[in-house]
């Protein structure tokens, strides 16, 4: 009699630990650190190549003509939706809020090109202590009112010309400069952002470097169109 008594208390015993075990919560590690900021740079197609402005200010001309350069997916930049444009072209340097702040070019006698080119400063010692000049990097600059987080899409339009591994350095950022190979297929160059800074730069052609210094070649831009991404 006792041995049954003893199996029927353990036997409920059991059952009762069972019925706990089962309303008991499953165990859910969360790791706080895992949990951080989305970036945004993940939404870029065209993932340029950056350099502090610092840094690249301390760069010599080799260096310089040396810098890694990206190539963009044109198809799929042209895919991207849009519901709002800005555009900028010789005789149209503002259109809505933006505008044409500062560039050091010209227009060609037939005004169809904006032309960007360096600024040749005068050194008296530059190569071999000898006098000379050096050119320095200037910039196409645009000005607008870009909205926080917001991506755009930019593409510039050249004169036709032959622009194999050339490249043009730009900056959307005001800490970076991102460097682009032209494509030479089409006369154009093609990049989307975040943004971030104000402004939009757009340096002259960087075609290489001979001896101490960069060798420059004048952008020349028909055509800036700025797009507000739809997304």
């Amino acid at each position: 009699m006792k041995s049954i008594v003893k199996l029927l208390l353990a036997t409920m015993v059991t059952g009762i630990c069972t019925l706990h075990a089962q309303k008991l919560p499953k165990n859910t590690n969360i790791n706080i650190s895992q949990t951080s900021k989305i970036d945004l740079s993940n939404k870029i197609i065209a993932k340029p190549q950056r350099i502090e402005v610092k840094k690249f200010e301390s760069l010599n001309a080799k260096q310089i003509a040396k810098l890694p350069a990206t190539t963009y997916d044109r198809s799929a930049l042209l895919k991207l939706k849009y519901n709002k444009s800005w555009e900028i072209e010789p005789g149209r340097m503002t259109d809505k809020d933006m505008k044409v702040v500062s560039y050091f070019g010209k227009f060609e006698q037939s005004p169809r090109y904006i032309s960007v080119y360096p600024e040749n400063k005068y050194y008296p010692r530059v190569n071999n202590g000898a006098p000379g000049f050096l050119p320095e990097m200037r910039y196409l600059v645009l000005q607008f009112n870009p909205e926080a987080g917001q991506r755009y899409r930019v593409i510039i339009k050249l004169k036709p010309g032959e622009y194999g591994n050339k490249k043009v350095m730009t900056n959307v950022t005001g800490r970076y400069n991102e460097t682009w190979f032209i494509n030479n297929q089409y006369d154009e160059i093609m990049f989307d952002f975040i943004g971030d800074s104000r402004e939009i730069k757009i340096s002259p052609i960087i075609a290489g470097a001979e001896n101490y210094y960069i060798k420059y070649e004048p952008l020349e831009i028909a055509n800036i169109k700025v797009d507000r991404i739809d997304e």
